[in-house]
């Protein structure tokens, strides 16, 4: 389904990467604590890798959403039957900022929910993170913990049998539709149907900016508002599973933003389970796609970490920056290339709000 008033010319996609360090860390739940993969790799030999799924990842976003304050949408359960209970959440986009941008799927259609019988496609879509695998025997807070002993695991408090450790990075990223953000669709296409007919659209008009028989968009201040809120928590982002014994900071120590008119990804293959950074992969996408990117590009590398290539990428960005015309999409970046938490305050202030100005979107 197409949205109305959206065209190449004003389609806009909010595009990000970002690399997360775990030096040693057990994060996601499960007998293993941490979710590995086997592939064929580039020599023909099977390469071993652990993973993180979008999912875990949003889990982590809602959390710290709900740190600084940010109400959300609330589990239900709903007694269909005498003998079955369903549960569901809200479905309510007008009023909660996740049922919006990370979408819903409502089983229940009878009328004891507010939105019963729907379904929304989430804006917001994020990838799996890739981890390149290290050795978590080496890590110091392992070995301080007496998880080891003579270079093994010992059962007090951790064994082999019930845990595994990550020590590495993840890599991944993420894609938002800025168009659909706040622009809720009546149809009975699937992923499209996101009001029910008798869900009370009236008590929302103070924040309606337009609707019809077709769709339903929010004000503008409050679309831009959302996916703002949205990327100010990504460098807040921490634990993983079983925290009162591991301690997971999961604040990406890479991050680069940029919007584009295209659904297709720049940032796919800076890293991943072969690199920890491909400097020429960067510079080779955002080349490629210049036509298709509308905004600066906004990059940032915490200190210490993947120090021996913070040299390389500040000269390649430079150059590029150097060789651009005046109206020409730059990186923009502190000196030294640091400043996750500024970077991405500085993209969500300058340019999210911008995205809704002049265009109908």
């Amino acid at each position: 389904m197409r949205a109305k008033s959206i065209t190449k010319k004003n389609r806009r996609f909010v595009q990000g990467a970002m690399i997360i360090n775990a030096p040693s860390a057990a994060l996601n739940l499960g007998q293993n604590g941490i979710k590995r993969m086997s592939t064929k790799g580039e020599d023909g030999s099977m390469v071993n890798f652990s993973y993180l799924s979008g999912q875990f990842i949003k889990s982590k976003i809602k959390e710290a959403l709900i740190e600084n304050g940010e109400a959300l949408s609330k589990p239900q359960i709903i007694q269909e039957t005498a003998k079955k209970n369903t549960p569901t959440t809200s479905c309510n986009p007008f009023e909660y900022m996740d049922d919006d941008l990370f979408g819903y799927m409502n089983v229940i259609k009878s009328e004891t929910h507010t939105n019963p019988g729907t379904t929304r496609i989430a804006p917001f879509k994020i990838s799996y993170f890739l981890g390149k695998e290290g050795d978590y025997k080496k890590d110091f807070a392992v070995k301080q913990n007496g998880a080891l002993k003579d270079g093994e695991l010992t059962t007090m408090p951790l064994d082999d049998d019930n845990r595994f450790f990550a020590s590495t990075s993840y890599s991944g990223c993420f894609s938002l539709d800025v168009n659909m953000a706040g622009r809720f669709f009546k149809g009975s296409t699937a992923g499209f149907m996101n009001l029910a007919e008798t869900f009370p659209e009236q008590d929302y008009e103070d924040i309606t900016e337009a609707a019809d028989e077709f769709e339903t968009v929010l004000k503008k201040e409050i679309r831009s508002e959302r996916i703002q809120k949205l990327l100010k928590t990504l460098p807040y982002l921490s634990g993983g599973a079983r925290r009162s014994t591991v301690f997971s900071d999961l604040s990406p120590k890479f991050v680069v933003y940029c919007v584009t008119d295209s659904g297709n990804h720049l940032f796919q293959e800076i890293a991943g389970i072969y690199s920890h950074f491909n400097v020429k992969s960067l510079m080779e996408s955002v080349c490629d796609f210049s036509e298709s990117i509308k905004s600066d590009i906004y990059i940032a590398l915490k200190n210490g970490f993947l120090d021996s290539k913070r040299k390389e990428i500040i000269q390649a960005i430079t150059d590029y920056n150097e060789k651009t015309g005046p109206d020409d999409a730059k990186f923009v970046f502190n000196e030294d290339l640091g400043g996750v938490n500024r970077i991405t305050r500085r993209f969500a202030d300058t340019i999210i709000p911008n995205l809704f100005k002049d265009d109908p979107i």
